[in-house]
């Protein structure tokens, strides 16, 4: 079973389409009742923090994904929502490229990893703005 997020929201003319993909399936098989509530947590927070984008609202949005990360700070996909939220709706760089960073250490020699990749190409663009 996959939880899917399409979120597309635009500021100062940029159209982002972002994607949050999470396989539960074999979480809610195989874990304990406590990974399970957290799991479950996260995708409450997911939910709270898609709708405050749907609706915006930027500073919630990144509430809920800093409760995701209180939950599960290995989650390379609330540090890249982060980054993106950062970067494009907040412009504030500098913590976009901390949150892109933080991805790129997290996903390791996995550079097949789809986050990472995401976190490369973001960082790069950056880097081209900036010169």
């Amino acid at each position: 079973m996959f939880s899917n997020y399409c979120l597309t929201f635009s500021v100062n003319s940029f159209i982002v389409f972002l994607s949050m993909q999470i396989n539960f399936e074999s979480v809610t098989e195989s874990r304990p009742t406590g990974v399970q509530s957290e799991h479950s947590i996260i995708r409450v927070y997911r939910r709270h923090a898609a709708r405050a984008i749907s609706e915006e609202r930027w500073e919630v949005a990144e509430i809920f994904f800093d409760r995701i990360l209180d939950v599960s700070p290995q989650l390379t996909e609330a540090w890249l929502m982060k980054g993106l939220l950062r970067q494009y709706c907040r412009e504030d760089d500098h913590a976009a490229i901390r949150c892109y960073r933080k991805v790129i250490n997290l996903c390791g020699e996995n550079v097949a990893h789809p986050h990472a990749q995401r976190a490369r190409a973001s960082l790069g663009r950056l880097m081209t703005v900036w010169g």
